[in-house]
């Protein structure tokens, strides 16, 4: 627990300082801070909760802990595991937030998984999606599009979607546009985003209309799996409570 703490509290203190700050890189600080606390005071810890009502708080730490354990490898599992076919008619990125007018390193593995799939089929739209956030001084479309650009991707072929700031307005937004350009439903699209993030970004394009949804994950860099994870893992919680089961 003490080598799990410090590499998750090491992790998080570096991630607020290389990349924008968000409840991700705050929660792997708090995470590395619990289970470097817990393994110091391992013994002291075990023996206040030996009985009685702590007892049943540690017990009921230690479900949650495995809970979100079971989440996270659910929807990594889920995440590696494609079903495009590349006769698709569009393809729908999604932001993953910008520092200043860059694309960050896990948008560039998206943008860069969009441009595979381009050169195998350069007929399909591709939508890039996301407003201007905290820390951003335009837009994430725009500056989707241009990596876009300077990859070599058709401008014609690009359509930009600027006003979402939440993945249920990234697919909401996206299909208003492809029903104006295809007729509603009339079309086949394919989500591309990081692996962690494939299965709510499908689920959610269900839930906001889309009726033929394929997926096509990209990758992601070793130091953001901690951050990115744990905040996946809680929004497909409250995705399962509030959106699915409500």
């Amino acid at each position: 627990m003490i080598i799990a703490g410090f590499f998750l509290f090491a992790n998080g203190g570096v991630m607020s300082l290389v990349s924008n700050f968000n409840l991700g890189v705050i929660l792997t600080g708090a995470a590395g801070a619990f289970f470097l606390l817990w393994g110091i005071f391992y013994k002291k810890i075990n023996k206040k909760t030996a009985q009685g009502a702590l007892k049943w708080v540690k017990i009921a730490v230690i479900a949650l802990v495995c809970i979100e354990m079971c989440i996270v490898a659910f929807i990594a599992v889920y995440g590696q595991f494609d079903n495009v076919n590349y006769k698709e008619d569009a393809v729908i990125v999604l932001g993953a937030g910008i520092r200043g007018d860059r694309v960050t390193v896990p948008l560039a593995y998206r943008l860069n998984a969009a441009i595979d799939y381009h050169k195998k089929n350069p007929e399909a739209y591709i939508v890039v999606t996301g407003g201007q956030g905290f820390q951003e001084t335009i837009t994430e479309a725009e500056a989707m599009e241009r990596y876009l650009l300077k990859r070599g991707v058709n401008p014609e072929k690009i359509v930009k979607e600027e006003k979402a700031t939440s993945t249920n307005e990234n697919m909401e937004f996206s299909k208003n546009i492809l029903d104006v350009r295809f007729g509603e439903n009339e079309y086949t699209v394919v989500v591309i985003t990081n692996n962690f993030h494939i299965y709510r970004g499908v689920q959610i394009a269900k839930l906001e209309g889309f009726e033929n949804v394929h997926h096509k994950h990209a990758g992601l860099k070793w130091y953001n799996m901690a951050p990115c994870y744990l905040r996946e893992s809680l929004a497909v919680l409250k995705m399962w409570v509030f959106d699915m089961l409500l």
